[in-house]
């Protein structure tokens, strides 16, 4: 019996194991990624410069 109890502890444990990795690779696939360079930021401020600059352009045209 004590050798049913180490092998049932042993698959516990082993299947515990195998569990939190399987809710660790769950967990990566909802957190954010760290992006190196604000692309959006880049994009969205030349796009905020040019209309800005139309608009002087348009103005200063009139």
């Amino acid at each position: 019996m004590n050798k049913e109890k180490i092998k049932n502890t042993l698959a516990e444990r082993h299947a515990l194991k195998r569990l939190d990795k399987v809710e660790e690779n769950q967990r990566k696939a909802y957190e954010k990624k760290q992006n190196d360079f604000p692309w959006k930021q880049l994009v969205m401020g030349m796009l905020f410069g040019i209309i800005l600059l139309l608009m002087l352009i348009q103005m200063i045209v009139k």
